[in-house]
């Protein structure tokens, strides 16, 4: 009788334990067929975390701790201690920074002399570095005022750095290929100056996170060899949707909202579902790409009954013009009901980046991550801007007429000097100081030319007859080539213009155009009666000569002056 009673409960328990090891099967093997990925977190091997200048360590709400200036003074080269710091920041300006990294901004440490940290590295690779700066007040240092540099090994970070507003909060991050078990980065104050740091950081990156080719704007081409470059993130946005903090990203990234880089805000409207509906597929987007809060919102094109159907949503970010940058744009259907119902064209710098791109061709289903890099070069970049565009493709026959855009990432790419800043490469040499060398050789050319010109002038005027001024006609010592006095007419360069233009022997007897006294060959009224009418026209009154009057000129006696070899020469055709 008790083992009746039982039986149904241990039957009961059997059932259920079936049917839970049926779902985990079931999960295993769709996650297996669909090759959908699950989020998981990421542990940096290397994570240097330091707030610079502060006596203790330091937690942020993200659960992330910073490492007090004295427990990470091991990895400083300095000659001198000074520190800085305040109970509270007042400050309003905040430039790409999450709220909960404000206590790092509380101290720092002022750097007098060239200084250098150095970190090891458990395993090359990928390696996040970075920087927190707020100029803090200091009885001695105004730190508006420093100037400095930062590099590494490889590469120029910073070059002349300066924060002028002591209101702001100024946050950088860099990315780098770590390819030797030692990382160093250098601060080398300007002469005279000096440098600060409130806070650093370098930390392993997944593997994956960057690709060595890409595709180049406009569509057509791929930019190989990305590897070999260092790489600064200048916009990171989370379109559609809030910001994101560390706390919900597990590459403690954080993402701002897209509201004050929208051109059109009216045009766009937010769409957006639970984070937990977004897949992963194996060949695609991971979490370490960007995370699940990214993808599931978006801006979409505005209802069409209060817009005109064909416009685009447009994205505009200042960047520095001398540079490329990597475009990264992530993607994520949350607005179709079925699949192959969306088409849409990708603008960047208006320049067609991709076609028609259909996101179920891709993915085969919807709310599904994906993401698309593309190279714009620096000849691309026009008013020192980024503009990107999503927009309705032209001539898909099924389809909605929308756009959608989940998270824009801006990028710079490291020169061909190796420099995130400015030209001038590790050893101070490069682009820059090659224009500058131009710029100068240009310059000391231009000197010396006008320098010449007003000695030739000055010569020439000391030359000039001394009844000059009684002639109302140019005579022959205005001309610059005179005989005795310029080489243009010695034996050799007289026979030589005499075969150029040849040499006719007129009525009057002369052999040559060009006289023993200079290039204008006076002409007495005999003569100029037998060949002004195939040489040129005056009015006697007024001395202007039809056709040029910078070339011949008439005087008030019976002869004209021709003081251009052209005229003298080009005007005598009789016989030609």
């Amino acid at each position: 009788m008790e083992s009746r009673q039982n039986w149904p409960v241990s039957s009961l328990s059997l059932l259920l334990l079936f049917n839970l090891l049926f779902i985990v099967l079931v999960n295993s093997v769709s996650a297996a067929d669909s090759s959908f990925t699950s989020v998981t977190e990421y542990t940096p091997q290397d994570s240097y975390l330091i707030d610079c200048g502060s006596p203790q360590d330091t937690k942020l709400d993200d659960g992330r701790t910073f490492k007090s200036d004295p427990a990470s003074r091991s990895y400083l080269e300095t000659n001198e201690e000074v520190h800085t710091s305040v109970d509270y920041i007042s400050a309003v300006k905040a430039f790409s920074v999450s709220s909960s990294a404000l206590p790092l901004f509380r101290s720092a440490r002022i750097l007098t002399a060239v200084s250098k940290y150095t970190f090891y590295i458990t395993r090359p690779g990928w390696h996040w570095v970075r920087f927190y700066f707020h100029p803090l007040p200091h009885p001695v240092y105004n730190l508006t005022g420093a100037v400095f540099s930062v590099t590494t090994d490889e590469f120029v970070l910073l070059h002349d750095f300066i924060v002028e507003d002591n209101s702001a909060l100024v946050f950088k991050e860099y990315l780098f290929n770590v390819s030797s078990d030692r990382f160093s980065l250098l601060f080398k104050p300007k002469e005279k100056s000096f440098a600060f740091i409130n806070a650093i950081e370098v930390v392993s990156a997944p593997d994956g996170l960057i690709s060595d080719s890409a595709s180049t704007v406009p569509q057509g081409g791929t930019l190989n060899g990305l590897f070999q470059h260092a790489f600064e993130v200048c916009y990171r946005l989370n379109v559609g949707g809030p910001a994101i903090t560390p706390m919900n990203d597990t590459l403690s990234r954080t993402w701002l909202p897209d509201f004050p880089y929208n051109v059109f805000p009216q045009g766009a409207q937010s769409a957006s579902i639970i984070p937990s509906a977004v897949k992963y597929q194996q060949s695609g987007a991971t979490p370490y790409i960007a995370p699940s809060w990214v993808y599931a919102t978006a801006d979409e094109m505005a209802a069409s009954e209060t817009l005109q159907p064909n416009f685009n949503l447009t994205w505009q970010m200042n960047v520095d013009p001398g540079f490329s940058y990597l475009i990264r744009m992530h993607f994520c259907d949350v607005v179709s009901q079925a699949l192959n119902d969306l088409y849409f064209n990708v603008y960047i710098n208006s320049m067609m980046s991709v076609s028609g791109l259909d996101l179920s061709s891709i993915n085969n289903a919807l709310s599904t991550a994906y993401y698309a890099d593309f190279v714009l070069n620096a000849s691309s970049i026009r008013n020192g801007s980024v503009r990107v565009q999503v927009g309705p493709a032209s001539g898909v026959q099924s389809g909605i007429s929308n756009a959608i855009l989940n998270g824009l990432e801006v990028i710079k790419i490291s020169n061909s000097v190796r420099s995130l800043d400015g030209l001038f490469g590790l050893d101070g040499s490069g682009g820059g100081r090659t224009i500058m060398k131009i710029a100068a050789g240009v310059g000391l050319a231009l000197s010396v030319t006008a320098m010449l010109v007003l000695t030739i002038a000055c010569i020439r005027w000391q030359q000039r007859p001394q009844d000059w001024e009684k002639g109302n006609s140019f005579s022959s010592w205005h001309l610059p080539l005179r005989s005795g006095q310029s080489s243009f007419l010695n034996s050799k360069s007289s026979s030589r213009i005499s075969s150029m233009f040849g040499s006719r022997k007129s009525k009057s007897g002369y052999s040559s155009y060009f006289s023993n006294q200079g290039l204008g060959r006076y002409f007495n009224l005999p003569e100029d009666k037998s060949t002004s009418d195939h040489i040129i026209a005056f009015e006697k009154p007024t001395g202007r000569v039809c056709g040029d009057d910078s070339g011949v000129s008439a005087g008030d006696d019976s002869q004209v002056t021709v003081t251009s070899p052209l005229f003298s020469q080009i005007g005598d055709f009789q016989g030609r």
